[in-house]
């Protein structure tokens, strides 16, 4: 984004959940696992989009840390999570044809 990370001043719209008016953005697919450190700030950006009118798709992970899709990809929650996505990328291009 060339500035360092943490910036307070990060170029405009390059972080989504900073943008103050929502309302101009696509529907969302949201995944995150219960215990990931970002799980809070994902979740927040989702009531977020709730409020602007934007449609979302909201899948929190019981357990699930930080990619936990990458180290256990076999795992049940990681296959019900994979096909979620999954299904929402093929909604959103078959709406897009």
């Amino acid at each position: 984004m060339g500035k360092p990370a943490g910036s307070t001043r990060p170029p405009a719209g390059s972080v989504p959940a900073r943008v103050e008016n929502l309302a101009a953005l696509p529907p969302a697919w949201i995944g995150v696992g219960s215990v990931d450190l970002f799980a809070n700030e994902d979740l927040e950006y989702g009531r977020r989009l709730l409020l602007a009118g934007v449609s979302i798709e909201l899948h929190l992970v019981p357990g699930g840390y930080h990619g936990f899709d990458l180290f256990a990809p076999q795992a049940p929650l990681t296959v019900a999570f994979t096909e979620g996505w999954n299904a929402a990328l093929s909604r959103a291009f078959a709406a897009r044809i």
